[in-house]
């Protein structure tokens, strides 16, 4: 048993020598490991050294100034992760994983010491802490250790067990608690907690740089953040001066620590020739409609994201007489707290190199058009909202032939309602696979994400964004719009070989959606959309809602970096249901 002042005893049921990664091998144990490398060229035995621990994350609590340290590791192909968590010297340590933020029905595991004696055991939460022991034991122990200063607790598992008390792992956002204490009943854990959003199949970005780098900051510059709950506030930046043409490999997020939790997200977007450039910082989505120019999306990045790096394949050009000179630099500020005084200087630092790549890359916003005329009923617990992206319209919109397309990452975008989004693929009216999906999307987390391998988009094919929101604690209609309190409903695709196009998106027939509900034909659009308020919100009224979406024809908007917009109606392909892991051996109830 692991007593104070030992070094770290591995654990795995299926490798009781200790593990390489986490202990010194005895002289047999390195003998026969070696000799199974020698024979096989590699071992596989379950987590106990095929996990590499190559992604973490500090946890923090605003107004403590200590810390928990997450890391984990995953193994696509036997679908296997490890886990590790380190919190401040504790006599025991937990990590509980959730799809939502808080504590009923999380998968918990916990390890610790009472006296002299270890435990290890796998629990759920029913209601309320502490923890309850699982009939089904699904982790293993690797690793239980602990310092004058820190305790960890590293652990391995499936990422599907069968046990309706277990987690599945999933290409989700998973929210995550570290707990500790001292108490052997641990029901100190409360009192001492960090959490995060995590996203456990993150893709490492295997990139290397040209040697060759060079260095552009576009950002804010002392910008007095208004007390607002929300301010969308737009400056126009000169790009790089450069004489060839360049491509930018990179981008880095610098957020003012002043402003920390305040920046939501921000967006660069590419200006044209023709852009009348302003020199004042001012409202994106206000009266001055000089700020809602330029809406080719370069680049975006929202709270959670992390540096991007471009495949070594492609880059944004620079340069040329056909890219932009300036861009317009948009920052979404949340300041729910109406803080004061605060004046923010973040911004995107740009990776520039004349090494040229073979292609260059572009992004493209499909989804719902942010308009009130997307609304959401009070009291829904999963209404859909969908934005349809027809590319056959694409070489249409640039009168010329286009060829395909190349996806290789994506960003989901929407406000406080939504808690799923997913980007659905289709081919001649038929569901070909994902493009991106989400079913535990956290506004307060969103990052762009690697596909495992880059996605072909053909010219015909469509993209469905599908955003699921849930407005139970809300008893009146939220609409689309700019707002944290309003709606939106996007997806970004990162491609290759970028084409000028700004937005792909869609909105549906407001008329047939009155006519479902009963309404009077009302004159002005904005009279239709606001008649929304009028209606008798149950669970009859937003079903019939809820139909009149799928069913009605959605016009899609492909609006060209020129301004130039095609439009053209249509219905919504069959909507593929999500997709779920079956088990093999389902566990008893």
């Amino acid at each position: 048993m692991l007593s104070e002042g030992f070094g770290p005893i591995c654990h795995h049921q299926l490798c009781r020598i200790p593990w390489p990664q986490c202990c010194e091998l005895p002289p047999v144990g390195r003998t026969m490991w070696r000799l199974g490398l020698l024979l096989f060229g590699s071992i596989s035995m379950g987590g106990c050294w095929g996990v590499h621990l190559q992604f973490s994350r500090v946890m923090k609590v605003r107004g403590r100034k200590d810390s928990a340290l997450l890391r984990w590791g995953v193994d696509r192909h036997r679908e296997q992760i490890a886990l590790e968590v380190q919190v401040p010297r504790a006599s025991w340590v937990a990590l509980a994983l959730n799809l939502e933020r808080n504590l009923t029905g999380s998968d918990v595991v916990i390890g610790g010491w009472n006296g002299d004696t270890e435990i290890f055991y796998d629990a759920h939460i029913d209601s309320q802490w502490p923890p309850v022991r699982d009939n089904s034991q699904d982790y293993e122990l690797l690793e239980l250790r602990r310092n004058e200063t820190h305790s960890t607790l590293r652990v391995w598992r499936k990422w599907f067990t069968c046990d309706p008390q277990d987690y599945d792992f999933e290409d989700c956002t998973t929210y995550v608690t570290a707990y500790f204490g001292e108490s052997p009943d641990l029901r100190d854990g409360a009192e001492n907690a960090f959490s995060k959003s995590i996203y456990f199949m993150e893709i490492k970005s295997e990139v290397q740089l040209p040697s060759e780098l060079l260095y552009y900051d576009i950002k804010r510059d002392d910008f007095l953040i208004p007390e607002e709950d929300t301010t969308y506030a737009c400056s126009f930046i000169p790009l790089p001066q450069v004489a060839t043409k360049h491509h930018i490999v990179k981008y880095e997020v610098n957020i003012d620590p002043q402003s920390d939790g305040i920046v939501h997200h921000i967006l660069i977007y590419a200006c044209d020739a023709n852009a009348e450039i302003v020199p004042e910082v001012g409202d994106c989505y206000g009266s001055d409609i000089r700020y809602s120019q330029c809406l080719n999306v370069m680049f975006g990045w929202a709270v959670g994201g992390e540096d991007f790096f471009y495949p070594e394949i492609a880059g944004v050009s620079i340069g040329t007489k056909y890219d932009p000179q300036y861009v317009r630099l948009e920052i979404h500020y949340s300041n729910f707290d109406g803080i004061s005084g605060i004046r923010d200087n973040s911004g995107i630092r740009v990776s520039y190199t004349p090494e040229l790549r073979q292609l260059d890359a572009g992004i493209l916003m499909a989804g719902v058009l942010t308009f009130p005329i997307q609304f959401i009923p009070p009291g829904a617990e999963a209404f859909r909202s969908y934005g349809l992206c027809d590319t056959g319209m694409i070489p249409q919109s640039l009168d010329e032939p286009t060829g395909d397309l190349t996806a290789y990452a994506f960003l989901l975008h929407a406000h406080l309602t939504a808690h799923g989004i997913r980007l659905l693929h289709y081919r001649n009216g038929t569901h070909i696979g994902s493009l991106g999906e989400d079913k535990s999307y956290d506004f307060g987390f969103q990052q762009i994400r690697y596909f495992p391998k880059p996605i072909d988009i053909k010219m015909g094919d469509q993209i469905v964004v599908e955003c699921t929101g849930s407005t139970m604690d809300r008893d009146s209609v939220t609409y689309g719009g700019p707002s944290s309190l309003n709606e939106m409903c996007l997806g970004f695709l990162f491609y290759y070989p970028n084409i000028p196009i700004a937005t792909c998106w869609s909105f549906y027939d407001l008329n047939h959606v009155t006519d479902a509900l009963g309404l009077e034909p009302e004159e002005s659009v904005m009279d239709a959309i606001f008649s929304m308020d009028t209606v008798d919100w149950d669970d009859e009224t937003r079903a019939k809602a809820q139909r009149a979406i799928m069913e009605s024809n959605h016009t899609v908007v492909i609006q060209n970096r020129r301004g130039n917009r095609v439009n053209e109606t249509s219905l919504l392909p069959p909507i593929a249901p999500p997709t779920q892991h079956t088990c093999a051996n389902p566990a008893a109830p």
